[in-house]
């Protein structure tokens, strides 16, 4: 089961987020699987997942996927610049199967389509994710993913500095928080003074 801190979206573990993926079923399968791996392997928000184009995340000219997604001002909180590393491997087969078979090759097209055809709006793409994790019986929201993309950088030893970046934080006051409330991080660090 996700779990929180009051006032913080839940953490989802692996687990759950395996769960989530395998109740991913019907015509938008594919589709809300990129998003939930987006969320969770990129750090995506919401409303950056809901105003991602095709040519954000496929060179059309070179027909291949972009190792780097940049999220211009426009798109992100705060108006920030940030670049986001499509590296995950699952991540990367999911888009392209998803731009191969359900999008057009027009990079000015919307990424995700919502179930009436048009592009979402951020609301409605909180409203989709939230309805994944529903059907899952995860206790989680559209921001969990991103809580756990974060707190899995925590956990692999991801320094402050850096965990800033991919999240563009403004402050770094914002990322400090994400390191304050893992009661695992702050477990395995109490247990080495038993090293």
């Amino acid at each position: 089961m996700a779990r929180t801190t009051t006032g913080k979206a839940p953490y989802v573990s692996e687990d759950d987020l395996e769960i989530t993926l395998a109740t991913q079923t019907g015509v938008n399968a594919l589709r809300n699987k990129c998003v939930l791996y987006f969320s969770h392997f990129l750090g995506l928000r919401a409303k950056e997942l809901s105003m991602l184009k095709v040519g954000d995340v496929y060179d059309v000219k070179k027909g291949k996927l972009k190792d780097i997604i940049r999220l211009l001002g426009n798109i992100t909180k705060g108006n920030r610049y940030r670049e986001v590393f499509l590296v995950n491997p699952i991540a990367r087969s999911l888009v392209e199967e998803y731009i191969t078979k359900e999008r057009p090759k027009d990079p000015d097209a919307p990424l995700f389509l919502s179930q009436k055809g048009g592009p979402f709006s951020p609301n409605s793409m909180v409203t989709m994710i939230n309805n994944c994790y529903k059907k899952a019986g995860i206790q989680a929201t559209s921001h969990s993913g991103r809580r756990s993309f974060a707190t899995r950088l925590i956990r692999k030893g991801g320094d402050i500095y850096s965990i800033q970046q991919l999240m563009g934080h403004s402050s770094i006051l914002t990322t400090q928080k994400y390191f304050a409330s893992d009661p695992e991080l702050l477990r395995s660090i109490a247990e080495k003074l038993n090293d």
